[in-house]
């Protein structure tokens, strides 16, 4: 077992790298789900100061001024463009609105838009602006079913602060909320793609090497038994990896994770995808013959596909051409399994289908990279 033990020679000193990316992705993993998945708090408006300049002093420019003093903080200011632009500038006013004269007739049942100065492109100026198309509209709709302005103003400000109740389906078992320990799957191809290709091709490089690999033909092991060992290599360190990142859920959210009727199928989504980094693994150090490009290339990799198939952003959120794209790409196939697993604890024929499907593609992935990595190996050697 010479070869073997060179193997784990070799890892031993990549071995503060591997610890290096481990850290990386428990803070990842944890900082997203302290900022995503445990926020129990729900939806909270947000109030800014805003001005608003009352040339009308009617009823119903006292009661737009309620309305908004219900959801932000009315600051006084002079009717002075020089003054609200300084004001605005330093942001100490994000929003001011100028009521006209006249303000129920032109504003209210005429065409004119209500004058508002507010930080150009800002969300925030959006934000006033529903609110002050919602409340005209409000009172234009129960004054023209009848009701007197007054009657609508008071009615409008009195229901303004109601609330809904929303009860989130509960798909998944945990509430309809997405489990602590899906955030961590989300990252993992991540860090298996990181730790296994950096220090898999490191190894790879070193028993290719010219010299190395003369000494090992000129020896009494077969060559044969080399690959043999050489493959138990791999599977050794793909299994302690692979391991490793079991672990950290189990650790972090044992009773949640444990008692997950999806539990095997997360362990198969996990597994399938350390074969696609063993792959490529083999692919970049069949390719890289000089260990300085090892580090450069594996972030490349890593960073590219995790940016583009969902494990740093979720799919959700990215554009459809990006999400066409990251098809083309294995870790794709394991976040859309992942989200089906996280959004259902049973699943439906079509749905297990699918993931059936997502566990094939990955399996189809590892295959071609490694018989690419085959071909150029074979091509190498006899070069």
């Amino acid at each position: 077992m010479t070869v073997f033990k060179g193997f784990l020679t070799i890892t031993k000193r990549n071995i503060n790298m591997m610890f290096l990316y481990i850290a990386i992705f428990l803070g990842i993993a944890i900082a997203s789900q302290n900022l995503t998945g445990d926020n129990k708090s729900g939806f909270k408006q947000v109030s800014l100061n805003i001005a608003v300049i009352d040339h009308d002093n009617g009823e119903l420019a006292r009661g737009l001024a309620d309305y908004l003093g219900q959801y932000h903080n009315l600051v006084a200011l002079p009717d002075d463009p020089s003054v609200i632009q300084d004001r605005m500038f330093y942001r100490e006013v994000y929003y001011v609105a100028t009521i006209p004269k006249d303000f129920e007739t032109r504003c209210l049942y005429g065409e004119e838009q209500l004058p508002v100065t507010k930080v150009p492109g800002s969300s925030s100026g959006y934000y006033v602006d529903q609110q002050i198309n919602t409340f005209l509209n409000d009172v234009r709709i129960m004054t023209d079913s009848g009701f007197s302005l007054s009657d609508a103003i008071a009615d409008v400000i009195e229901h303004a602060s109601d609330t809904a109740e929303v009860t989130l389906l509960d798909k998944n078992g945990f509430g309809g909320e997405r489990p602590s320990h899906a955030f961590m799957f989300q990252f993992i191809p991540y860090i298996l793609i990181s730790i296994l290709c950096y220090c898999l091709s490191s190894i790879m490089i070193a028993f290719y090497n010219q010299d190395v690999r003369r000494r090992m033909l000129c020896s009494a092991i077969p060559a044969r038994s080399q690959n043999l060992q050489l493959v138990l290599g791999y599977i050794v360190i793909g299994l302690a990896v692979f391991g490793i990142c079991l672990a950290m859920p189990i650790l972090l959210y044992r009773e949640t994770f444990l008692k997950d009727p999806n539990l095997p199928y997360y362990l198969l989504n996990s597994f399938f995808m350390t074969l696609v980094a063993l792959a490529l693994a083999f692919l970049i150090g069949t390719l890289v013959r000089r260990e300085e490009l090892i580090s450069a290339i594996v972030n490349v990799v890593s960073l590219g596909m995790s940016f583009l198939c969902g494990v740093f952003v979720d799919l959700d959120v990215l554009n459809k051409g990006v999400r066409t794209f990251a098809q083309f790409l294995p870790v794709y196939w394991y976040e859309t399994a992942n989200n089906l697993l996280a959004n259902n604890s049973s699943l439906s024929r079509a749905q297990t289908a699918a993931l059936y499907t997502d566990y094939g593609l990955q399996l189809l992935f590892a295959a071609a990279i490694l018989g690419v990595a085959m071909v150029l190996l074979r091509n190498r050697q006899t070069a």
